[in-house]
């Protein structure tokens, strides 16, 4: 067999078992692909991300287009995130044999 064509199959050879070997294994994503976002709080380990933050402050803002967006409404709006989840979170606790049927 000619050099050539030798080289030429075991890069094949190569290029193919390093395709099966990447296969096993599902790719890793970033953590703000994964996750949605930083996290700019936890509720009881439950995040609460900066995508949640804007969505909030886009509400109110529609709610109230005259509304100024300073640090302290954004602290406003982070504690009332965190209320709302810690108010779920005790309804979930207290419901928890609840099943919603489609």
């Amino acid at each position: 067999m000619e050099p050539g064509k030798l080289i030429v199959r075991a890069a094949a050879v190569l290029i193919f078992a390093l395709m099966i070997i990447g296969c096993g294994r599902p790719a890793e994503k970033p953590a703000s692909a994964v996750s949605g976002g930083k996290v700019i709080a936890t509720v009881n380990g439950e995040p609460i991300f900066d995508k949640d933050l804007k969505l909030s402050l886009a509400l109110r803002l529609k709610d109230d287009p005259s509304m100024q967006v300073k640090p302290s409404t954004m602290s406003e709006q982070i504690q009332l995130l965190i209320d709302e989840r810690l108010k779920l979170q005790s309804k979930t606790r207290e419901n928890s044999d609840i099943k919603i049927l489609k």
